[in-house]
């Protein structure tokens, strides 16, 4: 005759199996005949826990620690089961627990450490990561994990250094070498990055996001035809990929092929036909095709799925410019501008609505709000000038001007602009060399 803990050794070959409702049968057997079975409880609740039954799970943690108080473990589990279900204050409750314990409690810290940093607090996500690194420096996750937290507050060296980390405990950890990639792109350091994302794709050639990475790190690198082959390979690793539709619908733009990339947006719209991103993407794809009414309801579709998604209103504000919905083109760089008032290029867009309409003084308050935010706005500068000369203030329109050719050198249009300006002005030396300038540049008669 079987006692309890043949039954409870069976159960676990069963959980062992993933036969999980056999292996609660026999927990609730061993438990039966002994209403105090620790081991039971707490292998029945890891089974209920796989199952993805999370408050069950719970029930049987509390069962372990009415009988175990001190079990580290139980906590730590009870912890996890909480966290699957958002609820954060009790996952944190217990983690705390587990550490009480058990202070060299690794994945008690580095799992306190997921939940700080899912609420936003850096900080303390840090602190945890740092002890959990401290009780376990083996552990390459809680190197990835800070570093990510890093690179969340903007301290990429700090995130590279503990990706260098993590790779040194483990060389073929790859969210070490994609994080590392991600870092290194936002510092520009493109060529680093697509080496990175490389490093990704040989360690597990069927990682479909790496290939997707490294096809920005392309784009942003001038690769535009590379950018479309990672992007593909994307694709058929994963036919659903949403995002890579969308992505190399995008890169198909910058080629040219507007066609091509108006199949991918319809592709990513049919996969996810809720992301408001994909109907801006193909908005300006009908755009760039003439298709200014689509492109229009493309945008309108996007803001009704996303009120608050300012280039949304951006682009749409840009095709009633073009088509001489000058009012409309107000409404909708205004709403951008509400939503994201730290932006310089709307206004610079705003701005040239408001000149076209002729409210010269609103455009110029608008020149001036971009040129705050962005002292180089090329567009800015150029724009202004053309006003402040509309208005009279030469001194000003050349100074402009002479702005604008000082960061952007070949602006055939600022010296031709900053030439009338001259002459205008009376001081024809200056306007004779700025138009020998422009027809070295091939922009003159």
């Amino acid at each position: 005759m079987f006692d309890e803990t043949d039954i409870f050794r069976r159960g676990v070959a069963l959980q062992k199996q993933q036969d999980y409702d056999q292996a609660i049968e026999a927990f609730n057997e061993a438990i039966r005949l002994n209403p105090k079975y620790v081991e039971a409880y707490y292998s029945r609740g890891n089974v209920y826990e796989a199952k993805g039954m999370h408050d069950v799970a719970i029930e049987n943690y509390n069962e372990v620690l009415r009988f175990a108080p001190k079990e580290a473990t139980a906590y730590f589990n009870r912890g996890v089961a909480h966290s699957k279900m958002n609820r954060n204050t009790q996952a944190i409750a217990d983690y705390d627990r587990a550490v009480e314990v058990d202070p060299d409690y690794s994945k008690a810290y580095y799992n306190r450490g997921f939940i700080h940093f899912r609420k936003g607090e850096f900080d303390e996500a840090i602190t945890d990561y740092s002890t959990a690194i401290e009780k376990n420096p083996k552990d390459a996750d809680g190197y990835v994990s800070r570093g990510l937290v890093h690179a969340m507050k903007g301290e990429f060296d700090e995130a590279i250094a503990d990706y260098d980390l993590a790779i040194k405990v483990d060389p073929n950890h790859t969210k070490a070498h994609g994080n590392r990639g991600n870092a290194m792109e936002k510092r520009g350091d493109f060529e680093t990055a697509i080496k990175e994302y490389t490093r990704v794709v040989e360690i597990d050639p069927k990682d479909a996001k790496a290939h997707s990475n490294r096809a920005i790190a392309y784009v942003k690198s001038g690769l535009t035809l590379e950018a479309v082959n990672d992007y593909t390979e994307a694709i058929r690793l994963d036919p659903r990929y949403a995002k890579a539709y969308c992505s190399r619908g995008m890169a198909y733009v910058r080629l040219h092929k507007v066609a091509k990339a108006l199949d991918d947006f319809d592709e990513a719209i049919r996969l996810e036909p809720k992301n408001a991103e994909v109907y801006v993407c193909r908005g300006t794809a009908r755009a760039a095709k003439g298709n200014r009414d689509g492109a229009i309801e493309d945008h309108t579709e996007a803001i009704s799925l996303d009120p608050e998604y300012t280039k949304a209103y951006y682009q749409r504000g840009q095709v009633h410019s073009v088509v001489g919905n000058l009012d409309s083109a107000v409404t909708d760089f205004s709403a951008a501008i509400e939503l994201d008032p730290e932006e310089a290029s709307v206004y610079c867009h705003r701005g040239v609505v408001y000149t076209r309409k002729g409210e010269l003084s609103l455009a110029l308050k608008d020149y001036n709000q971009s040129l705050e935010l962005d002292g180089n706005y090329v567009k800015a500068h150029y724009n202004r000038g053309l006003v402040l000369m509309i208005q009279g203030d030469l001194d000003a329109a050349v100074k402009d001007f002479s702005h604008t050719v000082r960061i952007d050198p070949n602006n055939v249009r600022a010296y031709q602009s900053r030439a009338l300006a001259y002459e205008r002005k009376g001081e024809n030396g200056k306007a004779k060399a700025d138009m020998k300038k422009v027809k070295q540049m091939g922009g003159g008669k």
